[in-house]
């Protein structure tokens, strides 16, 4: 009998163990736009803003911040050299290989939108573009949409990994009317596609949206779409009157000068603009699919909210190395804005424990813990012991928290944790 009592709980400690989620990925997404990259106009000649020199600082700026997925915008649309020179000149240089591109989509304008990715993260399922509004007229910029899959450990034996979609715009720049309609124009042509296409999970906007306030009408097609489910959230919730306004001057991400635009070729001004932005919808707000943003990690690089109507170098701006700062000065008008998100891994025995991360432990002062992800929120915790007896149960508010007092004569209970959408994990918790 005690043989057989043995045999029993090794067994169930072991699928115990093997049931232990891992813990999410961390992954980091930067948005830049890069001041008319190999595009030459009258006002921007290459004496004024030297590509060559633009993809020494690009490489120092992207080693600096260390993201997963780059979405640039400004680059020459005219033919392939600006969108693959990035990927070999800038990127996968001095034995740097994890680097991909996707393919170049254009609509004919001038300039045009790079999407970079690392290839040991990410993975590419399929692309394609806006490039018509909902009246099939032209919009000024194709508008880029790709969706991509975390490349999960476990994807060769189970292929049910998280993925996501990312519409990556340049959005018409101006404040006059014709300019504001454009951009009315470009945001319902996104959400019809969104709507059109049934995309509901996990997605995302980046770029140069080129608007000076959230009241604008195309900022608002976006936040308070017609269909409620498929709006998008803006991180940090920061709604107002962005333009030269002191009360949001760390998310202003242009210009990064003042007076000193190399004749015209950067915007002056200082810093007092927010432009770039990144926007996602209800699910990776909530967590619900798989990708969480990581509250708070919104970031404009070399932005120390000390600089509001001036260039980012006067006066001293620690918020960065000194190289940074010169790097982010020479390459563009605009800083980088990132975001940090965990994206949830396949788990081991994921039958039953797909996409559930949680760990509990017992500290050294005797207190019991249970940490959870955020699409645990909401749910139901179970600590039961081993003939499956409830002994506590409750709701699930936040990602870590305490246990009650929990007494087990076989000095173990396992936790059960359901969440909203019924998917259950057990693991152990030893007392």
């Amino acid at each position: 009998m005690n043989n057989l009592k043995l045999s029993f709980f090794i067994m169930l400690f072991s699928h115990s163990l093997m049931s232990f989620g891992q813990d999410p990925v961390r992954l980091k997404a930067m948005t830049y736009n890069l001041l008319n990259y190999r595009s030459y106009p009258s006002y921007c000649p290459s004496s004024s803003n030297n590509p060559i020199a633009k993809e020494g600082y690009l490489n120092e700026i992207v080693n600096y911040i260390d993201p997963h997925l780059l979405v640039c915008n400004e680059l020459d649309g005219y033919n392939s050299t600006a969108h693959s020179r990035i990927l070999t000149h800038a990127l996968n240089i001095n034995g740097e290989t994890r680097w991909e591109k996707t393919d170049l989509y254009t609509n004919g304008s001038s300039l045009v939108n790079g999407i970079y990715f690392d290839k040991n993260i990410l993975g590419l399922k399929s692309q394609g573009s806006i490039t018509k509004d909902i009246s099939n007229q032209n919009l000024v910029r194709a508008i880029d949409v790709c969706e991509f899959y975390y490349k999960d450990s476990l994807l060769s034996i189970d292929p049910d990994t998280i993925f996501f979609t990312l519409f990556a715009a340049h959005f018409k720049a101006g404040s006059s009317s014709s300019d504001i309609n454009a951009r009315d124009q470009e945001t319902k042509a996104i959400m019809a596609y969104i709507n059109a296409n049934s995309i509901s999970e996990n997605y995302f906007l980046a770029g140069d949206l080129n608007m000076k306030k959230s009241q604008e009408i195309g900022f608002q097609n976006l936040l308070n779409y017609s269909v409620s489910s498929i709006r998008f959230y803006d991180p940090e919730n920061q709604p107002g009157n962005w333009n030269n306004n002191y009360t949001f001057r760390n998310l202003h991400s242009q210009s990064t000068r003042n007076g000193a635009t190399n004749s015209g070729c950067f915007a002056g001004g200082g810093l007092d603009d927010r432009f770039d932005h990144w926007l996602f919808n209800d699910d990776i707000s909530s967590g619900n699919s798989g990708i969480s943003y990581i509250s708070g990690s919104l970031s404009v690089t070399g932005n120390d909210g000390l600089h509001f109507n001036n260039a980012i170098n006067s006066p001293t701006n620690n918020s960065v190395p000194t190289n940074i700062l010169t790097a982010l000065y020479e390459m563009s008008d605009h800083l980088p804005v990132t975001i940090e998100l965990d994206i949830e891994r396949l788990q081991i025995g994921k039958d039953e424990y797909f996409n559930m991360p949680a760990r509990a432990w017992t500290d050294l002062n005797g207190t019991s813990w249970l940490s959870v992800s955020q699409s645990s929120i909401g749910g139901i915790w179970y600590c039961t012991d081993m003939l499956g007896r409830i002994i506590k149960q409750g709701i699930i508010n936040e990602t870590q928290f305490v246990l009650p007092a929990l007494n087990s004569e076989s000095g173990l209970v396992l936790i059960r944790i359901k969440n909203r959408k019924n998917q259950t994990r057990t693991i152990r918790l030893p007392l």
